[in-house]
């Protein structure tokens, strides 16, 4: 798993305005997000640098297949709306159904964007870098353990002068390449992006690595 030392004091949260389920499939009144194949909530990162609040209200016509279409979306910022549209055409829903058939409905939720008015350290974004993946060769011979690193992020969002700590060479180098890749959002002070010291980790679990595809 990642272990950020410095965790992002961002929050989208997810408002159910209209449907409803019960305990069977059959019985659903109104179209659902499918828990277990929808897409991610995105924070734009525009917005999140400028420390910008907001809401998105999407309503979509969900089909008997369970895909959206028509969708309708009004935000405070056309970012947010973009990042509520994004999330929706990339999920699957449960579809209403009456009288144990599936049928076209209609679906809308709104979407709660909140960040800090105040980033003191840099933090990772997570929603634009890929989880490292556990390199083959430490798969095969069983390496294992926790690196940290240690980097400057300028002020836009580039990592510079990483450094890791000990631990088994070929683990300290994916971490270093990890950490150097990723981007991050800048510190702030003042109102302004500034430079400032980031410290990560990467938890390299040798146990289940295919499992994991990398880490989450």
């Amino acid at each position: 798993m990642i272990t950020d030392a410095v965790r992002p004091t961002l929050l989208a949260s997810i408002l159910l305005l209209a449907g409803t389920s019960s305990a069977h499939a059959e019985e659903h009144t109104a179209p659902m997000l499918d828990p277990h194949h929808h897409g991610i909530l995105i924070y734009p990162p525009a917005e999140l640098e400028r420390h910008q609040n907001g809401t998105a209200h999407i309503r979509c016509t969900i089909s008997d297949a369970g895909f959206a279409t028509d969708c309708q979306t009004t935000a405070s910022q056309p970012d947010f709306a973009l990042a509520a549209e994004n999330l929706v055409y990339s999920s699957t829903f449960l579809p209403a159904y009456e009288n144990g058939v599936a049928i076209q409905g209609a679906w809308e939720y709104t979407y709660t964007f909140h960040t800090s008015p105040d980033l003191a350290k840099p933090t990772f974004d997570k929603a634009h870098s890929r989880a490292p993946y556990f390199p083959e060769a430490a798969d095969v011979t069983g390496l294992g353990g926790k690196i940290t690193v240690t980097c400057k992020i300028d002020p836009i969002g580039v990592a510079h002068e990483c450094s890791a700590s000990k631990g088994p060479t070929l683990l300290q180098k994916a971490t270093l390449a990890y950490f150097s890749l990723a981007r991050y959002y800048p510190a702030f002070r003042d109102g302004n992006p500034v430079e400032s010291t980031y410290e990560g980790s990467v938890n390299w679990d040798n146990s289940h690595p295919i499992d994991q595809k990398g880490f989450r």
